[in-house]
């Protein structure tokens, strides 16, 4: 699975957060990506990105222009 993490990915240092900070502050981090102050939560587990955590209108953009 990680051969297919883009090297070029971008994250800014507030975008990352662990697992268990993540399950701590999930309501925070939830207003956050409504409210437009991130664009994504990077969730990581032993120092290893592990998923990300985007906006309902963020995944739509996305399922959009994928099926285009």
């Amino acid at each position: 699975m990680d051969s297919l993490i883009d090297p070029a990915l971008r994250v800014a240092n507030g975008e990352l957060t662990t697992v268990r900070e993540a399950m701590r502050e999930l309501n925070r981090l939830i207003e956050a990506l409504d409210r437009g102050d991130l664009d994504k939560v990077v969730l990581t587990q032993r120092n290893r990105m592990r998923a990300v955590v985007v906006s309902l209108e963020r995944f739509a953009e996305l399922e959009d222009r994928a099926a285009a």
